[in-house]
């Protein structure tokens, strides 16, 4: 048996011991070698992201996501965008992280803040009422209907 860890194991390792800078060494020779990789890819998107390189973060994102359809890797593509104030781009993948998976809450949330910051009331109600009917913590249910109700009742 063979006790060695693979290379993506080993970076992930790094990642994990918080030496971002060997992870991001090896990351980058990986890449050179293979550039679609999207465990490579992946791994330096999140570095990326913890690192605050909203730019790099994206860019590996989407080469992950044009290779793999995941509701989880569209959100963390979205809070990327937002990250980077690319806010109709965060709309964007916030919308196709729920076509993944309609029952995911996050991003329903998330889409009612930012239509909420856009002063676009009408779509910020929808997205905050389809968010109450999914399964969110009873807490959450009530701060989110208190919003909802100075949302509906601001005079406009």
């Amino acid at each position: 048996m063979n006790n060695e860890l693979s290379r993506i194991d080993y970076i992930r390792e790094l990642i994990a011991d918080c030496r971002y800078d060997d992870a991001l060494e090896m990351l980058h020779i990986a890449t050179e070698e293979e550039p679609d990789n999207v465990d490579y890819n992946y791994e330096l998107a999140r570095i990326f992201m913890e690192m605050g390189n909203w730019p790099s973060a994206i860019s590996n994102l989407e080469l992950v996501v044009e290779k793999t359809r995941n509701h989880l890797l569209y959100f963390m593509l979205a809070e990327a965008y937002q990250a980077d104030n690319q806010i109709d781009r965060a709309i964007g993948a916030y919308l196709k992280t729920i076509m993944l998976n309609e029952k995911f809450a996050l991003p329903y949330k998330k889409l009612g803040m930012l239509f909420l910051s856009r002063d676009d009331k009408i779509s910020s109600i929808e997205y905050f009422e389809d968010y109450l009917k999914l399964d969110i913590p009873e807490d959450e249910k009530i701060s989110i209907a208190k919003l909802l109700d100075r949302i509906k009742n601001e005079k406009h």
